[in-house]
């Protein structure tokens, strides 16, 4: 093991104040992993038996494996695994790279005989797991905190069920720079109903509402739990679906559309309407603020009416 690597592991919680080289045989047992950014390091379906030390880079603690939502970030010094490994149970949530990471890797039985050998171990591992339940209670009471906001902010549209696009301008920015962060394709579709005032003026503003909730619906049954989905206002939708790139996005957006073109809508008298939507995409660059996104999204979207609507068109 090089002196950088030494001096690494010596400025780490789990090894502070404490001589190597009484660590000598233990040390020889560890090795050094390497995660590229985005790849899993700890996956609750897995055992986990080791502690890992984290020498450079950045994990992310996240809720699923695309690390879509940040629950926690872990920077170099700091370590992981620790508690699966006290309580011989598989992880709590998925742990990966948000960059380039290198690992000490320190299996189970290793640790142990760590803290056999040198007390102070034993001790420094106390207050990281101290500083880890500190760190999840506050965790948990910002998430509440944030469940009060949301909340007040109405992030749901009433008449379609999705969200609105005051939640939209709380939630994308952050999606969008997380996915940044860990190196993660992302994509976003600008969707309008085709000849919307057409329906109001033809059938009744009802007959509107009865359509938006329709496609609230079709929305939510044909996008996946992890896409980000909104009324942005009026006859306008957006989503945004993170680890998708654009030739996938297109898929799922044609899929979208040819679902909306073959369901009938009905209406409270009974007669059945038939709708279509134009959709544009987008996917994002390194560097594109949110608001360039949705620009870009948006004259694809155009381009997809100006060509006679009902299409998908990719900016």
């Amino acid at each position: 093991m090089d002196h950088d690597t030494l001096t690494r592991i010596c400025r780490s919680q789990l090894f502070t104040d404490i001589e190597l080289d009484g660590l000598a045989e233990e040390l020889a047992e560890t090795r050094l992993r390497r995660l590229a950014p985005g790849e899993i390091l700890l996956d609750p379906l897995r055992a986990n038996n080791d502690i890992f030390v984290i020498l450079s880079g950045e994990l992310l603690v996240s809720p699923d494996p695309v690390g879509s939502t940040a629950l926690a970030r872990l920077k170099a010094g700091e370590c992981v695994g620790e508690i699966s490994i006290i309580d011989d149970e598989p992880p709590s949530a998925y742990v990966l790279a948000a960059a380039d990471t290198e690992l000490l890797a320190i299996s189970e039985k290793t640790l142990w005989k760590m803290l056999r050998r040198v007390h102070g171990v034993a001790l420094n591992l106390l207050q990281v797991l101290a500083r880890r339940f500190r760190i999840n209670n506050a965790v948990l009471l910002d998430s509440l905190e944030m469940q009060r906001r949301y909340r007040n902010l109405s992030e749901t549209d009433a008449l379609t069920g999705l969200h609105n696009r005051t939640w939209c301008n709380e939630v994308f920015p952050k999606q969008l720079e997380l996915s940044e962060r860990i190196g993660q394709p992302i994509t976003l579709a600008m969707i309008d109903i085709d000849h919307f005032k057409r329906i109001n003026d033809g059938y009744g503003h009802a007959a509107g509402d009865t359509v938006l909730r329709q496609m609230g619906r079709i929305f939510q049954q044909n996008l996946r739990s992890t896409d980000l989905s909104a009324r942005f206002g009026g006859e306008e939708f957006i989503v945004l679906m993170p680890a998708t790139p654009l030739a996938k996005a297109q898929i799922s957006a044609e899929r979208m559309r040819k679902r909306v073109e073959d369901t009938a809508v009905e209406l409270a008298d009974g007669r059945q309407l038939r709708c279509t939507i134009s959709i544009g995409l987008a996917e994002w660059r390194h560097g594109l603020r949110i608001d360039e996104l949705v620009n870009f999204a948006d004259t694809a979207l155009y381009r997809a009416k100006h060509q006679g609507r009902n299409q998908v068109v990719a900016a």
